[in-house]
């Protein structure tokens, strides 16, 4: 059941490029740049409970999944202990399938990929069944905009 939001802030990682930008509207005062330790999004003052991590192409998650590293998979560790964690992509779920096709990687570097669209999808689904972040797949930035301020309004409502 919705309540009345009191005003809330969005916290943009101060790392996070092209972000999304939040204005005063409704009961939202706009946004502050603010080292968010994990995630690009979260409420100020809820940093701790709200973390929203954007995905702009196929392709960057793709790297984030097959880094060698490992520092994406650390970062889903992070985010498990999270109450609302949420992966907010800006492409469809077709795109992720089919990808290498369809992406912004050369042909020559295409050829060589040792993985496709559905191991990416067998890793996202993991990261949701067995860490409980919510996957979410918006098809465009603009519709995951739109997502992400619905979103944080329900938030701060159900916070307030």
């Amino acid at each position: 059941m919705a309540k009345i939001a009191k005003k809330y802030t969005v916290v943009v990682d101060t790392r996070e490029k092209a972000a999304y930008t939040f204005k005063e509207f409704d009961n939202c005062s706009g946004m502050i740049r603010k080292k968010l330790d994990t995630g690009d999004y979260s409420i100020e003052g809820l940093e701790n409970v709200v973390c929203i991590e954007r995905k702009a192409t196929v392709t960057e998650i793709a790297n984030n999944i097959t880094d060698t590293t490992h520092r994406f998979d650390r970062e889903i560790q992070r985010m498990s202990f999270y109450e609302h964690k949420f992966i907010v992509c800006e492409f469809s779920i077709d795109d992720l399938i089919k990808f290498p096709e369809g992406s912004d990687l050369p042909i020559s570097v295409r050829d060589k990929l040792k993985v496709g669209g559905k191991f990416l999808l067998k890793k996202l689904m993991e990261y949701q069944v067995y860490s409980n972040v919510h996957i979410i797949f918006c098809n465009n930035k603009e519709n995951a905009f739109y997502f992400v301020a619905s979103l944080m309004k329900r938030l701060s409502e159900k916070y307030s």
